[in-house]
């Protein structure tokens, strides 16, 4: 069990699934760092967080597809408790007919679904050795396992993810084995990727239950790790056309 002393890094905290982390967090009394790429949105879920009971929060803007150090960008205070938690949830769903798709296309979809991840992982990774028990979390996608020839750039980055998590790990079984690492492969959630696009939202999955989840993971015993769970919309996928 991971109690409530420690630290929670959430990354697309602004908006969405992160942000339903955000809250399931806070509830339970967790100092939070919460990332997005837009400052002034993530800074309304800090206070938010706040008010229900977070210990700390602090916010952080920040852009995964910039060439900026996460040392020199995030400046959190020494005394702020250490991270435990880390949920690699900031991801950019791109909606393209693949013969469309440029070169830039998939580096843009990669530095912001998979190089952001590993990023986070390796800035925090000292902390997470140094704790009892801690643990990793990599928003990945049913994509990460199915070619989308309308998101191909999106599906070869979910791939790549889920690719990283599990050699994590296998990293972590070996010689780091209180550290867990969990891979959630997220069928269609209702989340920014929807807006502007008419879609009934009980046809999606509830993105607090993928919070809830999440939170749950933290307090199982260091005995035992959920690797991969798939979380699907109970009356199944939209069809591609009107996604």
């Amino acid at each position: 069990m991971i109690d409530s002393t420690k630290g929670v890094v959430i990354t697309g905290a602004s908006r969405g699934i992160g942000r339903e982390i955000a809250r399931s967090f806070a509830r339970s009394g967790y100092a939070l760092v919460l990332m997005a790429r837009n400052r002034d949105h993530v800074q309304e879920v800090v206070e938010e967080c706040l008010s229900m009971g977070a210990s700390q929060v602090i916010g952080r803007g920040f852009d995964f597809r910039s060439e900026e150090s996460l040392v020199d960008k995030l400046e959190i205070p020494v005394e702020f408790p250490k991270i435990a938690v880390l949920v690699n949830n900031a991801g950019h769903f791109l909606f393209q007919d693949m013969a469309q798709d440029s070169l830039s296309d998939y580096e843009e979809q990669f530095r912001i679904n998979v190089l952001g991840a590993i990023a986070c992982t390796q800035h925090w990774f000292n902390d997470l050795k140094a704790q009892n028990h801690s643990l990793v979390v990599n928003i990945c996608s049913k994509a990460s396992v199915e070619g989308y020839d309308d998101a191909a750039a999106y599906a070869v980055s979910k791939h790549a993810l889920l690719g990283y998590g599990r050699s994590l790990r296998v990293m972590c079984e070996r010689n780091h084995p209180h550290i867990g690492v969990c891979n959630i492969l997220l069928g269609q959630t209702f989340s920014s990727s929807w807006d502007g696009i008419d879609v009934d939202p009980e046809r999606l999955i509830n993105p607090v239950d993928v919070a809830e989840m999440i939170y749950g993971f933290t307090q199982l015993s260091v005995r035992s790790v959920v690797e991969e769970l798939t979380i699907m919309p109970a009356k199944g996928i939209l069809s591609r056309d009107k996604a």
